[in-house]
């Protein structure tokens, strides 16, 4: 009966044990040498078991001083102050022996499991969880084998198969796990865009709603966009159109035009630190106008005032591809990791930014005579996330 209940708990403890985290920083690891019976300092919580090991198996994961990345280190070490003698009497060495086989167990488990996680592919979680019951059957395999440490020739052969596993099975190098190469993203804000030359004299500044996919390799980015605003005329006869008597023949029917332009861009982050990134950057801009637009014919009243009559109304639109440079300031907010592998069967990391772009840009509308041409300069407050996969280096 005795015997019967010595099982059960022995087996059921230490299943207890692994699935949670230490709450002490009594602990030992393996590296620190052998277990001695000072180890034990817990209070006694059955007088049936003369003593009894407590250890955890678990995955930490550490930020690294750069902030670039993270280091997954599988742990294994002893709880001292779980770890108890219920009844002095009964320790010897033979005993101390069975407990550091435990012990020495433990520590195959948890290099096997660091060589797994090296590989940077699966569910880390899933590995962990695999290696603990792995170890929970190999206890109940030296209790039943050893009849918990009493049967010397059985504790014999399993101190030689672990230590042979354990010379055989050098530790595993703990790669930092590093942002790739690679990166993608999206940005979505709010900026403002106002033009110079000619291009004032037709339509105001407006403010923009911006939106862009980015990828990049390295400090190369690649970066293309789109904005929209609703500027209002300067000028609602854009074409000039007039008769002899320099009346209008044509206006805009709104109070505003409709602005859109696309962005194709290419920059190299000479900045990319930890809390900024700063991304000069030159590329193509399309900017194009559109309205809905009146024709007019004059006549003349019984009082001989000028009457004015909307005889069709027409939609046009101006537009032209030129260049563009900017620089967008990147202010690092937050960096989030994934708990589960998502691209390739890796984990990554994700960086939230608040983006500040100040940028120039040319365009010449020459469907008009005189061209309509001139710059614009306009700033872009955006919210970026950049996505990169994290590859142990």
């Amino acid at each position: 009966m005795i015997k019967s209940i010595l099982t059960i708990l022995a087996l059921l403890m230490p299943l207890t044990a692994l699935t949670s985290m230490a709450q002490s920083s009594d602990i030992k690891s393996w590296s620190d040498g052998k277990i001695s019976w000072s180890d034990f300092q817990g209070i006694p919580t059955s007088d049936s078991i003369a003593s009894y090991f407590e250890c955890t198996l678990d995955i930490k994961s550490v930020d690294t001083k750069s902030g670039n990345g993270k280091i997954n280190i599988a742990r294994a070490y002893m709880n001292r102050d779980m770890s108890y003698v219920a009844d002095s009497s009964l320790l010897n060495n033979d005993r101390l022996r069975y407990h550091q086989l435990q012990f020495d167990l433990l520590e195959v488990a948890r290099r096997k499991l660091q060589a797994e996680i090296n590989t940077g592919i699966g569910d880390e979680e899933q590995k962990l969880l695999y290696f603990r019951n792995s170890y929970i059957e190999q206890l109940k395999d030296i209790d039943n084998e050893t009849d918990y440490g009493r049967n010397m020739t059985k504790l014999a052969e399993w101190e030689y198969f672990t230590q042979k596993n354990l010379e055989e099975m050098s530790i595993p190098y703990v790669p930092q796990q590093k942002p790739d190469d690679f990166s993608y993203g999206a940005y979505l804000g709010l900026g403002g865009i106002f033009p110079t030359g000619n291009i004032k004299d037709a339509f105001d500044g407006c403010f923009t709603f911006s939106a862009g996919l980015t990828g990049g390799y390295k400090r190369i980015k690649l970066s293309a966009g789109v904005s929209y605003g609703q500027p209002s005329f300067n000028n609602r006869n854009i074409y000039g159109i007039t008769d002899n008597e320099g009346r209008d023949l044509q206006g805009a029917l709104n109070d505003e035009a409709s602005f859109l332009d696309f962005s194709l861009s290419l920059g190299y982050s000479v900045v990319d630190t930890r809390k900024v990134a700063i991304t000069p950057y030159f590329g193509m801009f399309l900017g194009r106008y559109s309205w809905n637009a009146a024709n007019y014919e004059w006549s003349i009243d019984e009082e001989g005032n000028d009457i004015r009559t909307t005889t069709s109304t027409e939609d046009k639109k101006i537009k032209d591809v030129n260049w563009t440079a900017g620089i967008n300031f990147d202010f690092k907010l937050h960096t989030y990791t994934t708990d589960k592998p998502f691209w390739a069967g890796k984990r990554e990391q994700l960086v939230s930014s608040l983006r500040i772009t100040p940028y120039v840009a040319h365009a010449v509308y020459s469907e008009e005579n005189p061209a309509i041409k001139g710059y614009y300069v306009g700033v872009t407050v955006a919210y970026s996330g950049i996505i990169q996969a994290l590859a142990f280096k």
